[in-house]
């Protein structure tokens, strides 16, 4: 196995070994963060708001639509049950994309129509072109390295077409220790900043048109988080041998970067130019 290849199979493994345990832990078969946004008032809506920002970020003529890192495809049956479009979705893990393929079979009519496939963002097949809108949720912090996600996302895409990616952003000390947990137990190298990620975008002809600050629809501390640093020394004490454990480190290194201002919870929208 390649070196460069090593990155990506720990982020395979670490949802083949995880994903159902994140399953059992999160509402509507959601496996990313709940934000209690606007008008939102019970835990299904929160669970499905990230996915409503992205239908918000779709424009009247748009048809096709890639879901970069789509877990077990809650996206993507979201999108396709309220806009006759087509959603490709693609995830590095197996696991996952097994469990997709089982939900959409049972998911009853839609307006759109789904599929998955077991694909690295980083280096996607060619078949997948002319899309009219790519997204990452929760997904892009995975990206090693992060030039090749956006130069993958912007082949991917028709001329004029957008990527929207959710997620962690950091906004204080890149070397800040906490950053180094929320890297290590979440395999998560890119923690970039806004101004890195448009950077690295530039280079790949897409230009950043949009960014929203969604940090503050988080619902940091809850009886759980909080269960989870009462135990932190022994979960850190057996984390070398449990990819679960790891993640739980990652987790609360995540509350207390946000609660320190070291990272925060965006939108960012980019626009892949004509020229």
């Amino acid at each position: 196995m390649a070196n460069g290849d090593r990155p990506r199979t720990a982020v395979r493994d670490y949802y083949d070994a995880n994903t159902r345990k994140f399953l059992l832990a999160t509402a509507e078969r959601t496996i990313h963060r709940e934000l209690w946004g606007p008008g939102v008032t019970s835990r299904a809506e929160a669970a499905h708001h990230a996915h409503a920002v992205v239908l918000d970020q779709l424009r009247p003529g748009d048809r096709r639509v890639l879901d970069l890192g789509c877990g077990v495809g809650t996206a993507a049956l979201y999108l396709a049950r309220r806009r006759p479009v087509e959603v490709v979705g693609v995830s590095i893990s197996p696991a996952q994309v097994r469990l997709a393929e089982r939900f959409a079979a049972g998911a009853g009519p839609l307006q759109g129509r789904v599929r998955f496939a077991v694909a690295d963002f980083t280096a996607l097949p060619s078949d997948l072109a002319g899309f009219d809108l790519a997204f990452a949720i929760e997904s892009f912090a995975h990206a090693d390295p992060a030039a090749a996600f956006f130069d993958q996302a912007a082949r991917a895409l028709r001329a004029g077409g957008a990527l929207v990616v959710v997620d962690d952003v950091r906004a204080g000390d890149r070397d800040h220790p906490a950053l180094d947990d929320v890297r290590s137990g979440w395999h998560a190298p890119s923690l970039l900043s806004v101004a890195e990620a448009e950077a690295l975008a530039a280079g790949s002809r897409l230009a950043l048109v949009a960014s929203h600050d969604l940090s503050s629809f988080q619902r940091l501390g809850r009886p759980r988080d909080r269960l989870v640093h009462a135990v932190l020394p022994l979960l850190r004490r057996v984390r070398s041998r449990s990819v679960w454990a790891q993640s739980l480190v990652g987790g609360d290194a995540l509350q207390r970067c946000h609660r320190a201002g070291l990272l925060e919870y965006r939108m960012l929208r980019f626009e892949r130019r004509t020229s």
